[in-house]
């Protein structure tokens, strides 16, 4: 029974170490492939354990324009990253996280990070 126990736990941590190697992968090939311009800031949320954490990054121009941005949302590692629209086009000093995602604190709080070095 223990040594059943054992080799449950032991395949579990192996599948959650392989999972999470893929949802890093995504996430690296997504931010690559960004539109490069002269700010590349990413913000992650912080939230509590069993909440989606959220992951932004979005690429600026030298105008401070949003260009590109990335959005990986999600408990499991089976989060996909998504461009946020909305955001294309925007001068970084307008974006107001909260009018972007009214309904989403953890969203909000990565997109503030992220845009945090570029306001200064």
């Amino acid at each position: 029974m223990t040594t059943t126990l054992i080799a449950i736990a032991l395949i579990a941590w192996c599948t959650q170490i392989i999972f999470s190697w893929f949802q890093i992968r995504r996430f690296n090939q997504a931010f690559l492939t960004m539109k490069k311009g002269t700010y590349l800031g990413v913000g992650r949320s912080k939230s509590k354990r069993f909440k989606p954490r959220v992951l932004i990054a979005i690429s600026l121009d030298k105008n401070k324009v949003v260009i590109d941005s990335i959005l990986m949302k999600g408990i499991t590692v089976f989060a996909l990253p998504k461009p946020i629209i909305q955001l294309h086009g925007l001068p970084a000093c307008e974006i107001i996280p909260e009018n972007i995602f009214p309904n989403d604190p953890t969203c909000q709080s990565a997109l503030a990070v992220a845009l945090t070095t570029n306001n200064k």
